[in-house]
Parts: C-alpha cells; sequence; structure tokens
C-alpha cells in the first residue's frame, strides 16, 4: 500500500429517518475529503440507526436502491469511498443481512460484508454472512467485519490471510469501550495490520452505544481517537512504511503453523457454565 488517509464518521442516527442519516454522512464525507482523505467509514446500521428487530426490518434495502446511489453520487462528485453499515435486502434471495457496504470514490460499490457472527436479536431479522470480503481502495487493500465480529480473532485472521492492510469495521458497540479498545487493537497487533473503527452514538433504552470511534495502527497503537459522545470526524495518515517495518520485525503470517491448528474448526461445543 501507499501512504493514505482516512476517517471515521460518528453521529446520533435519527431512528428510521434515512434521508437525514444520509445527509449527514455525505456532509462528513466532504468534510473529509477536505482533510485530504480517500476513504470515510461509518458505523454499523447508521442509514436506518441500530433499532430493534420489528424497526428494522421493513426498513432493508437492496443495494441497488435509493439509499445507495444518493452516497454513490455523493462518492463520485467528491472524490471519496464512503464504507457504511446497513440493513442490506438480497433481492435474489429475500434475505436481509447487516452488512458493510463500501462505494469508491467512482460512485461503484466495490465490496459487500455481510456480518458472519450475529448478537442477540439479530439473529431474527438478518442472515449470516458466509465469507471474509477484501475490496481496494486507492491501492490499499481493505478487509471488512461489523462489530461482535471483533470478538472473535478468526475474522481478523481470515482478513490478513486475503491480503488486508487495512480492516474496516463498523459497530454499534454495547459493552464497555475499554473492551471495544482492547479487542481492536488487540486484532490489529495479532495480524501487523491498520483496523479503523466507527461506533455509532444512541441513547436508546438497551441500545446505547457511546461513539468510541478509533483508528489503531500495526503495533496495536491507537493513532486516532474520537472524543466519546461527540458528533464528527475522526482522521490519520496511514503510513506504509509503518506497515513495513511491523511486518518485517514480526513475520505472523510466515511463522503460521496451520498443521497445529485443526481444533480451531472443529464444531463448537459450548463455553457458558
Amino acid at each position: 500500500m501507499r501512504d493514505i488517509r482516512i476517517a471515521c464518521g460518528q453521529f446520533v442516527a435519527e431512528a428510521g429517518d434515512k434521508e437525514q442519516n444520509i445527509r449527514r454522512m455525505i456532509g462528513y464525507a466532504e468534510e473529509a475529503r477536505q482533510q485530504g482523505c480517500a476513504l470515510i467509514l461509518f458505523p454499523e446500521l447508521i442509514v436506518t440507526g441500530y433499532l430493534s428487530p420489528r424497526e428494522i426490518l421493513p426498513l432493508a434495502e437492496s443495494t441497488g436502491g435509493p439509499s445507495v446511489r444518493r452516497l454513490a453520487t455523493a462518492a463520485s462528485r467528491l472524490g471519496i469511498a464512503i464504507a457504511f453499515g446497513m440493513a442490506e435486502l438480497d433481492e435474489s434471495s429475500g434475505a436481509c443481512h447487516n452488512s458493510l457496504v463500501t462505494i469508491g470514490k467512482e460512485g461503484s460499490v466495490v465490496g459487500i460484508y455481510r456480518k458472519m457472527h450475529l448478537w442477540a436479536d439479530e439473529k431474527t431479522w438478518a442472515e449470516e454472512g458466509t465469507e471474509m470480503v477484501t475490496l481496494c481502495v486507492d491501492g490499499m487493500r481493505c478487509g471488512c467485519w461489523i462489530c461482535y465480529d471483533t470478538r472473535f480473532p478468526e475474522t481478523a485472521r481470515l482478513a490478513a490471510l486475503a491480503g488486508a492492510d487495512v480492516a474496516l469495521v463498523s459497530t454499534a458497540w454495547l459493552g464497555p469501550t475499554a473492551e471495544w479498545e482492547l479487542a481492536l487493537c488487540a486484532r490489529a497487533l495479532d495480524n501487523s495490520f491498520f483496523v479503523a473503527g466507527a461506533d455509532i452514538i444512541s441513547s436508546r433504552p438497551g441500545l446505547a452505544c457511546r461513539g468510541a470511534s478509533m483508528i489503531v495502527g500495526p503495533k496495536g497503537n491507537v493513532l486516532a481517537r474520537a472524543e466519546i459522545g461527540k458528533e464528527g470526524i475522526i482522521h490519520t495518515l496511514l503510513r506504509a512504511e509503518d506497515l513495513a517495518a511491523q511486518r518485517n520485525r514480526v513475520p505472523l503470517l510466515d511463522d503460521r503453523r496451520p498443521e497445529s491448528y485443526g481444533v480451531l474448526t472443529a464444531p463448537n461445543r459450548g463455553s457458558r457454565v
């Protein structure tokens, strides 16, 4: 990869008001472009807000629908890639997914990641995704995952094995902020890549999220951090030499022992006591 500046945007999404939320996203994308960013990442389900299953299912929309078209037009006009979470309707199967969609600066969809590890009530409206998705933005190879996926090291390793230099992580983090930061930093350090995490802000009962967006370096060091609960963007320069230096110092992927890891793909035995 080359040196590249990226941003995360966070704000209080208006419940179910896709028009207003998209307007906010476009405004932050314009601000990020003015700061020289090639990509801006938004939180999980930011198009609709993180809602209950009863509320969110009727709002699901295909990637050919009006929300994605509006954001694609903005990406092309501004010359910036936009990655964001949405309730995605797969028109071919009729299934709904909790998805992270990335639109390139030319205005076309370059990647759709469907959340693999669904949390709690998400299982009542969304179908699980089945594969890691990687995409390229201005020479930067990106892997993607969403929220609860962060707690599964296997997800990040799939991205690393697919050649990702940067992981894009949309979230509506319902747990302690300290756990979110620890997990992001660990996934970056585990795989020697950059991790950008965009967190939604919400005060809805049972769905409260603090807005703790951050961007982490390949040593597990926080490069940029949002002020908790404050709407706006953060951005930082991802330096190619920092990535190369860490990978040369700690050749993780070269030293793997996959022949010894068979138990990692064994059927679940359960962990509750």
